[in-house]
């Protein structure tokens, strides 16, 4: 990319507290084309920003531990990732202050609160969990408002967004990474790409293995896959496929042209050290 410092407009979700706005600091720190964030609400807020064009980039994850690829969105809407980073998530157990173990009767939080699953069933078995619809950060000032008996699964930087909580746990996740897209609707692909991002709805007839196999002829080894149902015949899938390596763009799209509605949905030189 070859935008000016801080000329891009981010959205992402509910606050710097968050696990997104974390993601979106570290990207910050690796992109000085990206501007200061606007925070919304939910992550279906965050996806019409970017469609009404209130922002130029959103951060958002797609994948985390023990979840499945949350990639779709680009396929649905031709949006294009222009950077990706991947980091530990390193979620923490939050107690209003002064309250106890025993008082304790829901927990609640965001997407990460699915990455301590094993943990909170040890610790607080048959505990109600719930998680909330909107970020992390809105489920902890409500979990402030009430009555000391919700505990909040959150990120170490919570508590200097949501003045009273208490640490009771941390690092409760085992370890859970989280990968995080920015993602933007105009088409801003690198000639020279080392990260490629490709999709294409394909059938059970053998094309996934040429697709791949194209795409890998042209200086690339495939790193991630993810399949989305459709409702067209059976073993039919949009595909998101994600690769790693060096090659020329202009060899990419003559590799994937046989392929009707194959798209380059990401093509751009990474800035940061891998974590898988």
């Amino acid at each position: 990319m070859s935008a000016a410092p801080n000329s891009l407009r981010l959205g992402t979700l509910g606050g710097a507290a968050t696990f997104a706005g974390e993601a979106t600091r570290s990207m910050r720190a690796r992109y000085p084309e990206f501007g200061e964030a606007a925070y919304f609400p939910s992550m279906d807020a965050v996806w019409d920003a970017l469609k009404a064009r209130k922002v130029d980039v959103i951060i958002l994850g797609s994948e985390r531990t023990g979840q499945p690829h949350h990639g779709h969105q680009i396929i649905l809407n031709n949006w294009t990732v222009i950077g990706e980073i991947t980091q530990p998530l390193g979620c923490n157990l939050y107690f209003t202050h002064g309250a106890s173990k025993n008082q304790i009767r829901k927990i609640t939080g965001h997407g990460s609160t699915l990455q301590c699953v094993a943990w909170l069933e040890r610790e607080f078995p048959g505990i109600a969990r719930d998680l909330h619809s909107l970020n992390s950060l809105a489920a902890a000032k409500e979990a402030i408002a009430g009555d000391g008996t919700t505990a909040v699964v959150g990120t170490q930087s919570l508590p200097d967004s949501v003045p009273g909580l208490q640490t009771h746990a941390r690092q409760i996740d085992a370890g859970a990474l989280s990968s995080w897209w920015a993602i933007t609707d105009r088409e801003i692909l690198s000639d020279t790409p080392r990260t490629l991002i490709v999709t294409a709805r394909l059938r059970g007839d053998g094309s996934l293995g040429k697709f791949i196999a194209a795409v890998s002829a042209c200086g690339f080894g495939l790193a991630v896959s993810a399949a989305f149902p459709v409702d067209e015949g059976c073993s039919v899938y949009d595909y998101l496929l994600e690769f790693t390596g060096e090659g020329k763009l202009a060899e990419i799209r003559r590799a994937i042209a046989p392929y009707a509605g194959a798209r380059i949905a990401g093509a751009f030189e990474p800035r940061f050290d891998r974590i898988r």
